[in-house]
């Protein structure tokens, strides 16, 4: 009885007396006890019903209140060429062509089969329009001097493209998890009403093509009402500020229900002389004096809708390949837009095979199959790539004892200039 003393006296009082006496002290020490088990058990809250009072629902017996993702059934092989439902694809300028990996670009995209009619596509830039280019980019730098733009000499323009081949991949995702939520006397689904439908069953749909989105609902004939966990059908909680007291200590007065003043003259605290509980303690805001509330799990109701629910997530999953034969930084390249020479979208694409460019088709071939491999274990819905050609011009300058070069690349003509001449502050990067 070590620990006899730390309760208080109240409970303590007649130790040695008759067997009344100590049965009345052995009532109260229970009460002491399962108040504190209560208020122990409110701290460590479960976070979902046990698992083992589930239903056992057929096809989803392994199922828990972790979402776990589903594969879903083989699909069919792709089509191969010739077939009538092979997905034609939709073509954009000269690059529109079949998808059957025999040859997408028609053969001749850009009028020549050689990787030299990539490198001069498109719209070149004069002298007087790459140093405009030049100037206007300098202007929005406030460390940068704009004379070094106007008066460099340029002594030659190499013209080339950067290409970018983007692949995407539009893939469904379905993950099944038990749920609950507070049951409010509504129609229970439940297994009465029929076998549940597996997750690849239902008909869950996009609300549109190559957009991510997430959607949730609850399995058919899958719910049961069960005891809330939390509260253990209770409908109420201890509250944890006033640990179901119904009071705290008044702050005002530190608990002595009175104030006193420089001169040593005491009266009653403002602050918690009108508490239902006696001088030196304030009501308890939280759960208006009354030691418990509303179990929030269950919305004092004491019970829980419990269901398994499915989870649907559509994304688009993006691969890009950029070959560029000058020096201007993948991550720029990126952010500008160029002339689209191909594009194909289907149900499945195939690699591009005769593009004037190699690396394209090698790139093509690579990624279609990362993706095949990445998401293996989801469903492939489309998928469509395309090839950009984005125009890029590298200036060659002198100026003063400076020699250097600049580029002028995209449709937006933006400009790199790594090694600009004049400069006033260190550090700073052209972009």
């Amino acid at each position: 009885m070590s620990g006899w003393s730390s309760f208080p006296s109240v409970y303590r009082r007649g130790r040695g007396a008759c067997c009344g006496g100590v049965g009345m002290e052995i009532r109260l020490l229970t009460a002491v006890l399962a108040h504190a088990v209560e208020f122990d058990d409110n701290d460590a809250v479960p976070s979902a019903p046990p698992l083992n009072l589930m239903d056992q629902v057929s096809g989803y017996e392994s199922v828990s209140f972790d979402a776990v993702s589903v594969p879903p059934p083989e699909d069919p092989p792709p089509a191969t060429p010739g077939e009538e439902d092979a997905a034609g694809p939709s073509g954009a300028g000269d690059g529109g062509g079949g998808g059957d990996g025999g040859g997408p670009m028609g053969g001749d995209p850009m009028g020549g089969p050689q990787a030299s009619g990539v490198a001069r596509w498109g719209h070149t830039l004069s002298e007087q329009e790459a140093r405009a280019a030049l100037v206007a980019h300098v202007k929005r730098r406030c460390c940068y001097g704009a004379s070094a733009a106007r008066n460099m000499a340029i002594t030659a323009l190499d013209h080339a493209s950067a290409l970018q081949y983007t692949l995407e991949t539009f893939t469904e995702r379905r993950e099944t998890a038990w749920s609950f939520s507070p049951y409010l006397g509504d129609e229970v689904d439940g297994s009465d009403n029929g076998p549940a439908p597996l997750p690849w069953e239902l008909d869950v749909r996009p609300s549109q093509s190559f957009a991510s989105e997430v959607k949730c609902q609850p399995v058919p004939h899958t719910s049961s009402v069960k005891q809330c966990h939390r509260c253990k059908g209770s409908g109420s909680i201890l509250c944890a500020d006033c640990h179901g007291k119904g009071w705290v200590h008044c702050i005002s007065c530190h608990g002595n229900g009175y104030d006193t003043d420089a001169s040593g003259y005491k009266e009653r605290c403002f602050y918690c002389h009108s508490s239902i509980h006696g001088r030196g303690r304030q009501d308890c805001s939280k759960c208006s004096a009354k030691g418990k509330m509303a179990c929030p799990t269950c919305e004092g109701g004491g019970l829980l809708l419990c269901f398994i629910q499915l989870t649907v997530t559509w994304r688009v999953n993006v691969s890009e390949h950029i070959v560029d034969r000058m020096s201007v930084p993948e991550d720029l390249v990126r952010n500008v837009t160029g002339a689209v020479a191909f594009v194909e979208e289907g149900a499945r694409v195939l690699p591009i095979a005769h593009f004037p460019d190699e690396t394209v088709n090698m790139a093509s071939a690579q990624l279609l199959r990362d993706h095949e491999h990445d998401f293996s274990t989801q469903r492939i819905l489309a998928q469509r790539h395309q090839v950009q050609v984005i125009p890029v011009t590298g200036a060659t300058y002198k100026w003063k004892s400076s020699k250097g070069e600049f580029y002028v690349y995209g449709n937006e003509q933006k400009v790199y200039a790594p090694d600009y001449p004049q400069t006033c502050c260190c550090g700073c990067t052209i972009l």
